[in-house]
C-alpha cells in the first residue's frame, strides 16, 4: 500500500521538475525586478509627449505572491510601484489612453483588458518578460501608471525545500 502512494507522488514531482514548472526555475532576482519595473515605466512615458513626467507614489515594494500549497511555494514575491502621470491636460486623456495601447501593443506587450469606453483601465503583458503594465485616470482626471513584476524568487534561486 505505502508503495502505490509514494510512486505516483514520485512520479507527479519528476514531472514538476522536468517541465520545467516556475516553481523550481531560477527567476531574476528581487534587485534586477525592482531595475526592470523602472525601465518598463520610462519605456511607457517614451510613448507621451515631452512634457509628461512620472511621480512615484511610493518607492518600489514587494508582495508575496504563490499559492503556499507543496506545488506553489509562498516563499516568492513580485515587485510593483504605481506613479501618477503629470503634465497631461486632463481632455488629452483619451487620446493618451490610446497612445498607450498603441505604444504597447507596438513594443511586445499583450493587451489584457482595455475596458474603454466604459471605464479608463487598460492593462498588458511583456510577452517577453512578463511584466504587467497599467493605466487608467481617476475621478479627478489624473493618469495614473502601475508597473509589476512576475513572481519571483528574492533572490532568484527557488525555494522549494
Amino acid at each position: 500500500m505505502k508503495r502505490a502512494v509514494i510512486l505516483p507522488v514520485c512520479a507527479l514531482s519528476t514531472a514538476f521538475l522536468l517541465s520545467g514548472c516556475s516553481y523550481a526555475t531560477p527567476t531574476i532576482t528581487q534587485e534586477e525586478a525592482t531595475e526592470k519595473v523602472q525601465e518598463h515605466a520610462q519605456n511607457t512615458l517614451a510613448a507621451l509627449p515631452q512634457k509628461a513626467e512620472l511621480e512615484e507614489l511610493s518607492e518600489p515594494s514587494s508582495s508575496p505572491c504563490g499559492d503556499g500549497t507543496i506545488f506553489g511555494p509562498n516563499d516568492r514575491v513580485a515587485v510593483g510601484v504605481s506613479f501618477w502621470i503629470h503634465k497631461i491636460p486632463e481632455e488629452d486623456n483619451e487620446t493618451t489612453l490610446e497612445l498607450l495601447h498603441d505604444h504597447w501593443t507596438d513594443n511586445g506587450y499583450q493587451i489584457l483588458n482595455d475596458s474603454r469606453p466604459d471605464d479608463t483601465f487598460i492593462n498588458a503583458r511583456n510577452e517577453e518578460d512578463s511584466f504587467l503594465v497599467a493605466t487608467q485616470y481617476n475621478k479627478n482626471g489624473t493618469l495614473s501608471l502601475t508597473v509589476g513584476s512576475p513572481c519571483l524568487w528574492p533572490d532568484g534561486d527557488p525555494e522549494i525545500f
